[in-house]
């Protein structure tokens, strides 16, 4: 019920939190762009040097000298040295992104921003996630299959007719897809804006049973804020907020949700009845020492909604209720959860890209909007200027999936889904992989 976060190295979190410089300009010439490019790549080493001038102060305030180095030992142990520098494009004669190609056959995205004066030093620096060397989707397929456990993926292009499969691996299978359900809860609500039922503007009081836990924010929020739908909808998507979820759930309703799934082309929403909220499913799993996620896997979809409607499942949730060893493992990911297929999802986003064309200020493409807000991974603005997103996760279970708009105007769905019941998830490798997938289709296609 996270929001999937692309993170292999905690330094790389710490390196993206770092904001460009705002007044990098544009008089650094391609040739000293490239030769800082090189000068940087030597951070990742087994003991990282570099120029006295390399570095802006505004630079090192927020990322000591130290800091730095450590990240590039971390690097280098994982990938190897770099062997070389790739360009892959340019914001400007000050700033563009690059391939770093490793001798472990690893590629590592760098994206790197100048100073304006002479010796332009480094005021913006991002290390990506370190991902095998793909050349292609097939091999993109063939490393997730080494992953183990359970994986459903594909990459589709979209059109006038039904998705087109590009590459995929078991697309089919219906898996544990943690937040990615929310693109359930948007359709629905595209399918009510639609109709005419609810609008944008419609005001739902924030009352204490949608309160669920993070991620999110709207939890924290006092009781009877006047929520609009598109702010629920915004949070919902962009930051996973699982109580802005919630409210949405109630305020659609939780059989207008499962009924949309259908009609997004899930091939089983069965296995998701009765479509639980947020807080049902951490009162269920994560509150408590299992007994109450016990009973309610052992019942029917009827016995499970006499359940929810006998134990009233609502918020608010209380962390301090929470059960740490439950948080900390997979827990019964195969039957309590939300699932989906990665062509139900692909079939998904295409439905909402189709119900929501028109002009650019309608209701309908704000909704589509909402999944532009969070890109999710870096990729290439170049490749695919216009990024929709939502990904979930919980131990043993992650989702990534993808609406894509190429620069020529072609759209793509991509969906992944790694499960295993028997253990945790290296979600930054797993990250890294449809990174790197995602930037094989824009090149290739």
């Amino acid at each position: 019920m996270r929001a999937a976060r692309a993170i292999s190295l905690a330094v790389a979190a710490l390196i993206g939190a770092m904001a460009f410089a705002r007044d990098a300009a544009h008089a650094a010439t391609a040739g000293t762009l490239e030769r800082r490019a090189r000068e940087v790549a030597e951070v990742i080493a087994e003991s990282p040097v570099w120029p006295d001038d390399l570095l802006a102060t505004s630079f090192t305030a927020q990322v000591k000298p130290a800091q730095l180095r450590a990240i590039g030992q971390q690097y280098f142990a994982q990938c190897g040295a770099v062997v070389e520098v790739q360009p892959t494009s340019a914001q400007g004669e000050h700033s563009g992104t690059f391939d770093l190609i490793t001798s472990k056959g690893m590629v590592v995205s760098m994206t790197l921003a100048l100073s304006d004066k002479a010796p332009h030093e480094v005021v913006g620096l991002l290390f990506g996630l370190p991902a095998p060397m793909l050349k292609s989707l097939d091999e993109a397929v063939d490393a997730l299959r080494a992953l183990g456990g359970q994986v459903s993926f594909g990459v589709w292009q979209l059109g006038d007719g039904p998705p087109k499969a590009i590459a995929s691996l078991d697309p089919d299978r219906s898996m544990a897809i943690g937040s990615a359900f929310k693109l359930h809860v948007l359709g629905a609500l595209v399918g009510q804006v639609k109709g005419g039922q609810r609008a944008l503007t419609d005001i739902v009081p924030l009352r204490p049973q949608f309160k669920s836990l993070p991620s999110g924010q709207m939890q924290e929020w006092p009781d009877g804020t006047p929520v609009t739908i598109a702010t629920a909808a915004n949070l919902m998507i962009s930051v996973s907020d699982n109580t802005a979820t919630d409210l949405l759930i109630a305020t659609i309703g939780r059989e207008r949700v499962e009924a949309a799934m259908s009609t997004m082309g899930v091939a089983d929403p069965a296995r998701t009845q009765p479509f639980l909220t947020t807080a049902e499913m951490f009162l269920l799993k994560f509150v408590g020492d299992g007994s109450r996620a016990r009973e309610y896997a052992a019942l029917d979809v009827g016995g499970r909604r006499a359940y929810l409607e006998r134990s009233a499942l609502s918020g608010p949730v209380g962390t301090d209720a929470l059960n740490a060893n439950a948080l900390a493992q997979p827990t019964m990911i195969d039957s309590i959860e939300w699932f989906a297929s990665a062509s139900d999802l692909a079939r998904t986003m295409d439905w909402i890209r189709v119900q929501t064309e028109g002009d650019a200020a309608s209701p309908l493409m704000q909704l589509r909007e909402a999944l532009a807000i969070n890109r999710g991974l870096a990729i290439s603005p170049k490749q695919f200027p216009w990024v929709g997103f939502k990904g979930g996760s919980e131990p043993g279970a992650i989702n990534l999936t993808y609406l894509l708009k190429s620069s020529r105007g072609e759209w793509f769905a991509l969906a992944a889904t790694w499960n295993d019941p028997s253990r945790t998830l290296d979600e930054g490798a797993f990250a890294a992989l449809i990174q790197r997938a995602i930037y094989v289709l824009g090149s290739t296609r």
